[in-house]
């Protein structure tokens, strides 16, 4: 009796070690749709939400939000206060980036950016999954100066490695 099959091929571990880890992409999936259940968003909150983020990109002294490298890829609530029936969470998808976005580029990628073209609107979560809510990776803009300063690359930090995801609030 053979216990061992030669032709049975184990995974990969990187592959395997990052799917158990994290477990999502970057790729954009609108719940109710591509998966998730439909979080039956008001539209004017999740535009409130991303144009809150831009607030705080220009009143804060630092413009980054930032999430070290950990072991479990977190999902944290990002500081919008008041949003109504949104909650707006950023999650690390690879634990070991030190991963650094600004909030410019999180506002962009729930609705596209303040002077947004049709197809920019088109590609944010709030023009493909409207009040359904969702999940991408952050929408950079690798010309940002933020993301060119001495500080920003002394840190080592890279802006990747970060989804948005828009669900209901807890209490509404």
């Amino acid at each position: 009796m053979q216990l061992h099959s030669r032709s049975a091929r184990r995974p990969e571990p990187k592959a395997k070690f990052e799917k158990r880890a994290c477990g999502e992409t970057n790729a954009r999936v609108c719940y109710g749709v591509g998966g998730g259940e439909a979080q039956n968003l008001d539209i004017a909150d999740i535009a409130y939400a991303a144009s809150y983020l831009r607030y705080l990109a220009d009143k804060n002294n630092n413009p980054l939000w930032t999430m070290p490298p950990e072991f479990d890829c977190s999902e944290w609530g990002l500081p919008v206060v008041d949003a109504g029936t949104v909650l707006v969470l950023a999650k690390h998808i690879k634990p070991r980036t030190n991963s650094s976005v600004t909030y410019h580029d999180l506002a962009r990628t729930i609705d596209g950016g303040t002077e947004a073209t049709p197809t920019q609107i088109a590609a944010s979560l709030l023009g493909a999954c409207g009040s359904g809510g969702g999940m991408m990776g952050v929408t950079t803009d690798d010309n940002d100066p933020a993301y060119n300063t001495p500080a920003y690359k002394t840190s080592g930090a890279k802006h990747q490695d970060i989804i948005v995801k828009i669900v209901r609030a807890p209490a509404s």
